[in-house]
């Protein structure tokens, strides 16, 4: 992964850089303490903006950037502000070698719960995995992913939303040539509408990235599963959210009303 590093403490610095996508934030930062790019005792409680709840150490480079290419580092003493290179051309995720069996087992898992039922275009889910939180949008043409704090608006907009990751659901009969010889390439395509379209850049895709997605999508057939199970409509109470909600080794799957995410995020 390239970076521009634009430092503001004392004085402005602005350098490139490179570094594995897998990398934390944490990790980032001493790096740039090592080349003295940063004074390391500035560096106490740092915060990335939109993820202020979340430990450095544990978010890495990879979930800063989706479809905006900018991400911001502050406290008291400085701020720093990411912005990555990107290679221009096509964004099709899947030019490197990954392994993308659960991800496709899992997509047809929500088909066929969406086909015995149909989810309405345009609900919301909300999920929780530990501290990281997350909306995911369903539409007619698959599944938005929103993070949870800086993106909240964003997820209820009925138009023009600009989600840091969309994953198409596809026929194979709707596949374009490009995509057709991609999904060639790690599967034989299914004419059903369970074909997985990622639209990630593919430089800065990775397993741990994919595995996420994966997770994040498992956890949307957990909650269908288990509000039909249970015969409950997942758009039947109002303003209330349909949720997973996974702290420590618990787990609860249910409504969540808007006005308590509200209170959350603030």
């Amino acid at each position: 992964m390239k970076l521009k590093v634009k430092i503001r403490d004392t004085k402005l610095t602005i350098e490139k850089v490179t570094i594995d996508a897998g990398s934390t934030v944490a990790e980032l930062v001493t790096a740039l303490a090592r080349q003295d790019l940063v004074n390391e005792s500035f560096t106490g409680g740092l915060k990335v903006k939109g993820l202020e709840d979340e430990d450095l150490m544990s978010v890495t480079l990879h979930h800063l950037f989706g479809e905006s290419e900018r991400a911001e580092i502050y406290n008291t003493d400085m701020t720093i502000t990411l912005t990555e290179r990107r290679v221009k051309g096509n964004t099709l995720a899947g030019r490197i070698l990954l392994d993308y069996s659960n991800l496709l087992e899992t997509a047809g898992k929500l088909h066929e719960l969406t086909e015995v039922e149909p989810v309405r275009a345009g609900t919301l889910f909300y999920v929780q995995q530990q501290r990281r939180q997350y909306f995911i949008r369903m539409e007619d043409a698959g599944l938005e992913f929103f993070h949870f704090r800086d993106q909240y608006d964003d997820a209820f907009s009925g138009t023009g939303r600009s989600p840091f990751l969309r994953v198409e659901l596809k026929e194979r009969s709707a596949l374009t040539p490009d995509e057709l010889k991609w999904l060639r390439s790690i599967t034989l395509p299914a004419k059903e509408k369970k074909n997985p379209v990622i639209h990630f850049d593919p430089e800065r895709l990775s397993q741990e990235f994919l595995d996420d997605i994966n997770v994040l999508i498992h956890r949307i057939v957990v909650i269908i599963g288990r509000f039909r199970t249970r015969g409950e409509a997942l758009d039947a109470r109002g303003r209330h959210i349909p949720a997973y909600v996974q702290v420590g080794e618990e787990c609860s799957v249910g409504y969540i009303p808007e006005e308590q995410l509200e209170k959350i995020r603030k």
